[in-house]
C-alpha cells in the first residue's frame, strides 16, 4: 500500500511539473504576449513567470524525495533487475539534476531580482532580460523533465 501511495505523489508531481510548464510556456504566454519584446511587471509573463518557478522547483523537489524514498523502501527488491536498469537510471538522474538547478536558481535567484519592485524601483530596468532568461531556463526545464519522465515510464517496464 505505501509503494503505490509513493508512486501516485510521484506521478502527481511529474503531472503537475510537466502540465505546469506545458500550459504555462507553449499555450498561455504565445497567447497573452502581443509583443515579447515589451515584457516589464505589470506583463501577463512576469505574472506567471512569478507563479511558475516556485511550482516547478517544488514539483521537482517532491519527485527527487518521492523517488529517493521508494528506493530505499524496496532496496531489497532491485536485485533480480535486468542489465542495463542502472545505466538508464543514471541517465535519468543526470536529466533529473540538469532539471534541478536552473529551476532552482529561477526560483530562489531571477525571480527574488525582480519581485518586490515598490520597495526596489532600480530593479525595473532588470525585468524584460530576467524574464526573457527565466523563459529560456523554464523550456530547458521542461524539456528535462520530460526527458526524465519518459525514461522513469520506460524504466517502470524492468
Amino acid at each position: 500500500m505505501t509503494n503505490v501511495i509513493i508512486i501516485f505523489i510521484h506521478l502527481s508531481a511529474a503531472g503537475v511539473a510537466l502540465g505546469s510548464l506545458i500550459y504555462c510556456l507553449m499555450v498561455y504566454l504565445p497567447v497573452v504576449e502581443k509583443n515579447p519584446g515589451e515584457r516589464d511587471e505589470n506583463s501577463p509573463s512576469y505574472k506567471i513567470l512569478d507563479l511558475l518557478a516556485p511550482t516547478t522547483f517544488a514539483s521537482i523537489l517532491i519527485l527527487i524525495g518521492s523517488g529517493v524514498y521508494y528506493l530505499l523502501e524496496n532496496y531489497s527488491a532491485q536485485v533480480g533487475l535486468k542489465p542495463g536498469y542502472y545505466n538508464l537510471f543514471g541517465i535519468k538522474m543526470l536529466f533529473v539534476a540538469l532539471a534541478f538547478f536552473p529551476s532552482m536558481y529561477m526560483a530562489f535567484s531571477l525571480r527574488i531580482q525582480i519581485s518586490h519592485l515598490d520597495l526596489n524601483p532600480g530593479n525595473k530596468k532588470l525585468v524584460s532580460p530576467t524574464l526573457k532568461k527565466m523563459i529560456g531556463l523554464s523550456k530547458m526545464t521542461l524539456w528535462m523533465v520530460a526527458v526524465a519522465t519518459f525514461l522513469g515510464v520506460w524504466l517502470a517496464r524492468y
